[in-house]
């Protein structure tokens, strides 16, 4: 028996009446009560259930009245179980503003294992959009379906609905013409090949950059360079770069003299990244006095990316290695008398993971160094470390940002007095490099602080409130921090070259 619902019917819980029936994403009822469901001069009808999912409805003889037939996946969706009672409205479609311009949906396997498929998102998407049109799909919702032998899940993401912006709209019509776009979980087994448009890869973990709340200042053009070299081929679906033809870049260095940034630039351009967690290795940390040691180190850095590639091949997360003072273990092979050959195995086997017959396509390569001309010649070549930037001493604009960086907490916190003239400190302070500015931002800061202490009574309560950094503590720092390339200009050009 049913029971009247102040819109519609609810209904008793039972399973699909076969398992292709279940693989249709339909519910189905009694024909007795068809009628109450079925759209006008249509053989099927739409209802909503429980107010969370919107189900095409076809009539079954095998369903009874007062019942409502729905697959395991509906069931687990709907956090209902058989025999559970549910309200179904029947559901009118809306005029217009409803059809379903494009889907993201992520593809998985309904049992887990240690599957491998390769799919056509071409082909999968004919044959999803002929099986599915004319069904109403919602964000989070999950969808069982058999393609080539193999029963799979995709679970609804974003929806762009005709007329609204995306992420605006949470349901829609599946059409003829919708747009598919297809991603899977980590380790799924599934590669997908072939897929057109829609949105570029997650590499990123924000859609803008903002340098200066990453605590970088003055380098936004060597970051521009950095992105058009390094990362704006891995913006783009595998299959493009594929018909392009290019390999991506897998090493970047960056030289220039100590305090630039180097190694700060490094390290947020892993965070901003979604790939693993970059692996930071200062360069004499890999070399080992035991015979082979140092050589294993170095394959041990490369095992993630490999084992990964093997498995997921190009949707591979990108794995990044950041060397620190590089020059310390990639010497010109032949340059040192060691008398043990370490450091040209160490040059050797970075060349082959970078370069070689079995070269990893997943793997991005940064190292820092303050002397690009100890460097092995091979390393720097075109498809090694083949991006080169330097990151020289800030210009005036640049010695503003940085100084803002590190004097914007003091600034909130009213620490910060209003005559401290920042344009008039960059002008002053040419030849400083990042980290000498912030060394004179310290230095500045502790004569404010020093003026707040009472040498006769340690003890005694400070006065929290009247710190103040004025320009005149500033000004003493000048005298106290030194740039280190303020006259030896010869030493700034080693650097360089």
């Amino acid at each position: 028996m049913y029971m009247e619902a102040k819109d519609g019917r609810v209904l008793r819980v039972v399973s699909t009446p076969s398992q292709d029936l279940a693989l249709t994403n339909c519910s189905f009822c009694s024909r007795a009560q068809f009628e109450d469901f079925q759209l006008p001069r249509a053989d099927y009808g739409m209802v909503s259930v429980n107010g969370q999912l919107v189900y095409k409805i076809l009539p079954h003889d095998a369903v009874e009245k007062g019942c409502l037939a729905l697959n395991a996946i509906q069931r687990r969706c709907l956090k209902v179980s058989n025999n559970d009672a549910v309200a179904v409205e029947r559901y009118a479609l809306p005029a217009s503003g409803f059809n379903l311009v494009m889907i993201h949906v992520e593809l998985d396997f309904i049992s887990k294992g240690k599957k491998q498929e390769t799919i056509d998102a071409a082909i999968i998407s004919k044959e999803l959009t002929k099986r599915f049109s004319g069904q109403v799909l919602t964000t989070d919702q999950k969808v069982s379906f058999e393609y080539v032998g193999t029963n799979f899940l995709f679970t609804v993401g974003t929806v762009l609905v005709d007329g609204q912006l995306e992420g605006e709209g949470s349901l829609g019509l599946l059409i003829d013409d919708t747009v598919w776009q297809f991603e899977t979980p980590a380790n799924s087994g599934i590669k997908i090949v072939n897929q057109k448009g829609g949105q570029s890869t997650n590499l990123f973990k924000t859609k803008e950059f903002n340098f200066q709340k990453l605590g970088i200042g003055g380098l936004d053009a060597e970051f521009g360079d950095i992105f058009r070299r390094a990362f704006a081929s891995r913006v783009f679906p595998p299959h493009v770069i594929s018909k392009l033809g290019i390999p991506h870049v897998k090493g970047i260095l960056l030289f220039g003299p100590p305090g630039t940034g180097k190694t700060l630039i490094a390290r947020q351009i892993g965070k901003l990244l979604n790939g693993r967690e970059p692996k930071v290795v200062n360069g004499p940390e890999v070399l080992s006095k035991f015979v082979g040691e140092t050589e294993k180190n170095v394959r041990d850095l490369f095992a993630d990316a490999e084992a990964e590639q093997k498995s997921r091949g190009d949707e591979s997360d990108l794995h990044i290695i950041i060397f620190d003072e590089l020059d310390a273990i990639c010497k010109a092979r032949g340059s040192t008398r060691d008398g043990t050959g370490v450091h040209d195995s160490i040059v050797n086997q970075l060349l082959t993971k970078i370069d070689g017959v079995e070269s990893l396509n997943n793997i991005l390569l940064i190292g820092m160094t303050n002397r690009k001309d100890l460097l092995d010649e091979a390393l720097l070549r075109p498809g090694r470390m083949e991006v080169q930037i330097e990151i020289g001493l800030p210009d005036e604009n640049g010695r503003i940002q940085i100084l803002g960086i590190h004097s914007n907490k003091m600034k909130e916190n009213s620490f910060l007095s209003a005559d401290v003239d920042l344009e008039a400190l960059a002008a002053k302070t040419q030849n400083f490099s990042g980290a000498e500015l912030e060394g004179l931002v310290k230095s500045a800061t502790s004569f404010a602080l020093n003026r707040q202490v009472n040498f006769a009574d340690l003890y005694k309560q400070l006065d929290e409130d009247n710190i103040k950094v004025t320009m005149d503590d500033f000004l003493k720092a000048l005298d106290e921090v030194k740039p280190a390339f303020g006259a030896a200009i010869n030493t700034l050009e080693l650097c360089r070259y």
